[in-house]
């Protein structure tokens, strides 16, 4: 069986805690996989080329965002992104579901960083984002998401199948020589 594949994005030296307690907690359910740059085998390709494959991949983003903008690669990048900024747009761009999640403390945010979260968290066209003080917090809350997300899809799956199935009825000889009746 194929695990539901959770790809965790944030800058990686100042919220390595925070990136393991959410990867650990994620890889509890038996079910379900963190997919995060620390977890990457050596590999051929550069960086980029891995990085974005594995959002487009991993079936969840979750984005968790303190106070770094980030890395921004010098090549390939007319508009100046950082990676993390790179995979939030890959995974809008491959239809992901999106969590975003943001430390409370923004004293030390840089300017590029509150920017950006403006921009993906706006009212009318961002989602609808998290704050958490502790780790704890945001280990919680990143699991009730992905447990809602599951939830949603797999109540439309069915509410799919049902429809379907009593469309179906509706294609029986009994139904056709009733419609027929009708007219």
């Amino acid at each position: 069986m194929e695990k539901l594949r959770v790809f965790i994005s944030s800058t990686m030296n100042d919220l390595q805690e925070e990136r393991m307690a959410v990867a650990n907690a994620i890889n509890e359910n038996i079910f379900w996989e963190s997919v995060y740059a620390e977890s990457f085998t050596a590999r051929s390709e550069s960086p980029r080329e891995v990085c974005l494959e594995k959002v487009r991949r991993s079936n969840i983003y979750v984005g968790i965002f303190k106070d770094r903008y980030g890395y921004i690669p010098s090549e390939n990048n007319p508009q100046g992104y950082s990676a993390v900024v790179l995979e939030y747009y890959e995974a809008k761009n491959n239809q992901l579901p999106i969590f975003i999640f943001i430390d409370k403390n923004d004293s030390k945010r840089e300017n590029k960083l509150i920017e950006f979260i403006k921009v993906i968290t706006d009212f009318d066209k961002g989602h609808w984002r998290k704050e958490y003080s502790t780790t704890d917090e945001l280990v919680q809350s990143t699991i009730e998401a992905v447990n809602r997300e599951i939830t949603k899809i797999s109540v439309e799956t069915i509410n799919a199948k049902r429809k379907t199935k009593i469309q179906e009825i509706y294609k029986l000889p009994y139904f056709e020589k009733f419609k027929e009746g009708i007219r």
